[in-house]
């Protein structure tokens, strides 16, 4: 999937005092969602499997089983089987599940497992496909279909194609409709959320939860649902909200995660109309396809249930495909991070907050960053968690905004205001977020340190812990 995803590129926040609006994603009973009411809190990101050019190729699918472990389905053109006991133990053996199609058919180049779906008739398993693939062309035909399996997805019967374009065949172009993922929208609907590649825009198509075989499949066209999902002429999503889909219990919602720039995320409850909470969950540079790249590359992400799949209340796994800056697809990784979605009776400031954390190596130099600590030759462990910083900038009190440096020569990792890295001898890896000036109400400071054999590090306490001395305070994180 990737190859053609770089064409793209080529061709979860504070919001601004302006739109503190009690508003936005409103359902078909005119009931809106408070957007401002929303918070994300993330906790640290750890790195499940890698590195490899076989990690996932598409969002990964998660099933709590009856022992109470967990399967995993991550797919890179064949989809993998891979049990543990948490999702963040995944580390065990793989199993192949779905292999390519045979030539001339329309999974071809591969068959990508994106959503699992419990069903009536077993588990239901999405499909994307690709066939006519060619990377030197620039050219692939994306289209899903849907199967069944009735032993935990270890072994699956695709029924049928279920979604794909109504544009022919495009030369020295990504043509077709993919990438979907599903959702039940618990009102005797699935729901799939997919990209269309003439036009890079998100379209949808629903089936009826009790018979979402080939057929049933109807996409959205403006003013109803009545276009085949095969075939049919779809209308475009407002915006660009993403295609990795989940069911917000509490909220009686969908949320859709875009990675665009930085990971943002989308709200309806009409299940058409959404509305972008404004502060990223994930803050990132850039999202560039074009590997090797000096940025960090989030890709594919999925949001997982307490107890598998995609329904999600207060407490979820958010998972995604990363790529440390330098690297190219054959250094994929598999991360995982903890993650608590909740809705106030008021506007949060902040609303999105991300875990701060202190990782330590062999050699004991340390490593203060909100990314996965992921170094060539390097392995660290958790140290210490200082705290959490905003994905964006105070609205309500001033605010600094923080960069991570790291040396890889040393693999120390340290904070400084942004722009400073350089002048600290060291390469600055990406943007840590933003804290406050000033002491907040259970707010931890953050000083900066340095170790009497010159190595920086990031510290919640003033004496540095007399591991070393303050070089001063870099600013207040959240509790």
């Amino acid at each position: 999937m990737r190859a053609f995803d770089a064409a793209r590129s080529v061709g979860w926040g504070i919001l601004a005092a302006s739109l503190f609006a009690v508003g936005g994603a409103e359902s078909a009973d005119g009931k809106a969602l408070c957007l401002a009411c929303v918070e994300v809190r993330l906790e640290r990101p750890v790195v499940v499997r890698g590195p490899s050019q076989d990690e996932p190729d598409a969002p990964v699918s998660i099933m709590k089983l009856p022992d109470g472990s967990f399967r995993a389905f991550a797919a890179n053109a064949r989809t993998m089987a891979i049990d543990g006991p948490t999702p963040f133990a995944l580390g065990g053996p793989s199993q192949v599940v779905l292999e390519p199609g045979p030539p001339g058919s329309a999974s071809e180049c591969g068959r990508w497992l994106t959503t699992l779906m419990p069903g009536r008739a077993g588990l239901y398993g999405l499909i994307h496909n690709e066939r006519r693939c060619s990377a030197q062309r620039g050219e692939t035909d994306k289209s899903m279909s849907i199967a069944v399996s009735v032993d935990r997805g270890l072994t699956w019967n695709i029924l049928g194609s279920i979604i794909a374009s109504d544009e022919g065949y495009v030369p020295n172009r990504p043509i077709g409709e993919g990438d979907c993922t599903a959702v039940d929208g618990h009102d005797g609907y699935w729901y799939a959320y997919c990209q269309r590649l003439r036009d890079w825009k998100t379209i949808v198509a629903r089936a009826p939860a009790d018979d979402p075989a080939p057929g049933k499949w109807l996409k959205w066209s403006g003013g109803g649902w009545d276009e085949p999902g095969v075939g049919g002429a779809a209308a475009a999503l407002n915006g660009s909200p993403g295609t990795s889909s989940a069911y917000w219990t509490t909220a009686d919602a969908i949320l859709l995660l875009a990675t665009t720039s930085s990971l943002q995320l989308s709200i309806s409850r009409d299940k058409l109309r959404f509305d972008a909470v404004s502060e990223p969950i994930i803050l990132y540079d850039a999202n560039d396809w074009r590997r090797p790249a000096p940025t960090e590359l989030y890709a594919y992400p999925s949001m997982v249930g307490e107890q598998g799949f995609n329904d999600v209340a207060g407490r979820f796994f958010l998972t995604y495909t990363y790529i440390p800056p330098g690297q190219d697809f054959t250094q994929r990784y598999l991360v995982v991070q903890e993650a608590r979605i909740g809705l106030a009776r008021s506007p949060r400031h902040p609303q999105v907050r991300t875990a701060l954390t202190r990782w330590k190596n062999a050699d004991g130099a340390t490593w203060a960053t909100v990314g996965p600590p992921i170094s060539s030759g390097r392995s660290y462990v958790y140290d210490a968690s200082l705290g959490y910083l905003m994905t964006a900038p105070a609205a309500q009190a001033p605010s600094v905004e923080l960069d991570e440096c790291f040396s890889a020569q040393s693999g120390v990792g340290f904070l400084a205001p942004a722009g400073d890295c350089a002048g600290e001898a060291s390469a600055r890896r990406r943007a840590a977020g933003y804290a406050f000036r000033s002491e907040q109400p259970g707010g931890a400071a953050i000083y900066s340190c340095k170790s009497p054999d010159g190595r920086r590090f990031a510290s919640n306490r003033s004496d540095c812990e007399k591991a070393g001395a303050s070089e001063g305070l870099l600013g207040f994180a959240l509790p």
